[in-house]
C-alpha cells in the first residue's frame, strides 16, 4: 500500500468580476397615431377608381368589363371551374397588389376584378352547374 501524502491546499483565485448593476430608463412615452382607415379616407378617390375601372378603353370594353367577358366566354365554352379560378386568382392578386400599395391605379385593378366578376359572371348558372352537374 501506498502511503498518504501530504496534499497541497487549494490556490487561492482573485475574486470573480461583478459588473455595475445597470439601470434601464424606460422609453418616452409618445402618442401612436391613429390607424389609418383605408377606404374611408378618399371616397372621391374610390369613386374615381370605380369610374375608371368601368370607363371603356378598347373596342369599347372597360377593364371590368373585360374581365367579366373572359370569365363569361370560360362558362359559356364549358370550363366553369377554370373561370372560377381564374376569378380568385385575379381578386386575391389585386387584393394583395392594392394591399401592399395604397395607390390610385391599384384600387382601379381591384374595383375592375371586383366588377367584372359581380356584375358579368352568371353566378345562379355556375354554382347549380359546380353543384350538380346540370345546366340551366
Amino acid at each position: 500500500m501506498t502511503t498518504p501524502q501530504h496534499v497541497p491546499p487549494p490556490p487561492t483565485y482573485p475574486p470573480a468580476y461583478t459588473p455595475p448593476p445597470v439601470h434601464h430608463q424606460p422609453a418616452p412615452i409618445t402618442e401612436q397615431a391613429p390607424a389609418k382607415h383605408r377606404w374611408n379616407v378618399r371616397p372621391v378617390w374610390n369613386l374615381t377608381a370605380v369610374g375608371a375601372a368601368l370607363a371603356p378603353i378598347y373596342e369599347g370594353y372597360s377593364l371590368a368589363t373585360g374581365t367579366g367577358t373572359l370569365l363569361t366566354d370560360m362558362v359559356n365554352t364549358g370550363h366553369p371551374s377554370g373561370a372560377w379560378t381564374i376569378d380568385i386568382a385575379v381578386l386575391a392578386t389585386t387584393a394583395y397588389i392594392n394591399h401592399t400599395r395604397d395607390g390610385w391605379v391599384s384600387r382601379v385593378l381591384l374595383f375592375a376584378a371586383i366588377l367584372g366578376s359581380a356584375l358579368t359572371l352568371p353566378w345562379l348558372n355556375v354554382v347549380l352547374r359546380l353543384m350538380t352537374g346540370a345546366t340551366t
